[in-house]
């Protein structure tokens, strides 16, 4: 089974997310720079040490470079949960999700179920039934 579970916000085409707006877009939404020069949401209330989801760029290298983030551009982002590295993955995905969707509103963005299908409510639905599924195999 694929533990992982991805959720990409993609820019509007002939448009990238750039620099210092998309700097400011990813810090309101609580996520914090860190391994592997990536973004990683942690749950303070677990004592914040271990990151729940993270996010890269879909823009190769897929990190992003700090020093040079003025003039840093991409085409999209993508989110990305390991539903075996978390104890409450229903929760957390609920957590990506409304993570993903504020982006997608802050930067003028589309959702997307990995990189290329378009976000609906069957796709969220499928996540859901996958989530309950490995909570069901891990009791």
């Amino acid at each position: 089974m694929n533990n992982l579970i991805i959720i990409s916000v993609i820019a509007k085409p002939g448009h990238a997310f750039v620099g210092y707006d998309l700097m400011q877009a990813i810090h309101a939404t609580g996520m914090r720079f860190g391994a592997m020069n990536i973004f990683h949401y942690y749950l303070p209330k677990i004592g914040g040490t271990t990151p729940v989801f993270s996010l890269a760029s879909m823009s190769e290298p897929g990190y992003f470079n700090w020093d040079k983030i003025g003039d840093f551009s991409c085409n999209g982002l993508c989110l990305f949960m390991d539903i075996e590295q978390n104890t409450a993955p229903e929760e957390i995905f609920a957590l990506m999700v409304a993570t993903a969707e504020q982006l997608a509103d802050d930067l003028q963005g589309e959702l997307r179920a990995g990189q290329n299908l378009p976000w609906n409510e069957d796709i969220l639905k499928e996540y859901e039934d996958k989530l309950a599924a490995f909570s069901l195999s891990d009791t």
